[in-house]
């Protein structure tokens, strides 16, 4: 199959300082970022996908699949690497609760909105609420201070540098 890259509607192109052709096409459903070793003839040519066999193999095999898709015409398909319901309504949790802590509110106040506790100082000094919104606002905290990367490339965990 010939592609003609530069002729992709919605491509946007830069050259890079090394040289390297870096390309981001917007089509209807799915952003596709590629580069290339050499910039694109003004023609149409057939490409060669090479991957390295990593830790994120699945997830550039899986690019690369929607990509080929897209240019057929064809449905991009399920991604298989998406967050869980549960897990991404516990990211939205977070991201709430340390929103609140950085505006100073009190644990015991984003329980009380976020967790749906009602009490006096007695039952909340016992209430689990109160841990769960201390490990919310850390857990925002390690993601605001680079921990965000991880979301990236879920399910796959790389090792720390």
């Amino acid at each position: 199959m010939t592609i003609g890259l530069p002729a992709l509607s919605g491509l946007d192109a830069r050259v890079a300082e090394d040289g390297t052709w870096h390309g981001l096409w917007r089509s209807a459903e799915v952003d596709h970022q590629f580069w290339l070793s050499d910039p694109p003839p003004g023609t149409k040519k057939a490409y060669v996908v090479i991957l390295p066999v990593d830790a994120l193999l699945e997830h550039r095999a899986e690019a690369v699949l929607r990509f080929w898709r897209t240019l057929m015409g064809r449905p991009n398909g399920e991604r298989h690497h998406a967050l869980p319901a549960q897990t991404r309504d516990r990211h939205i949790l977070i991201l709430r609760t340390l929103d609140g802590r950085t505006d100073g509110a009190s644990y015991r106040k984003l329980a009380e909105t976020l967790l749906g506790f009602h009490g006096n100082k007695t039952a909340w000094e016992s209430d689990p609420r109160k841990n769960q919104a201390r490990r919310l606002v850390a857990d925002g905290t390690h993601y605001m201070r680079g921990g965000y990367r991880e979301l990236l490339h879920y399910p796959v965990r790389l090792p720390r540098r």
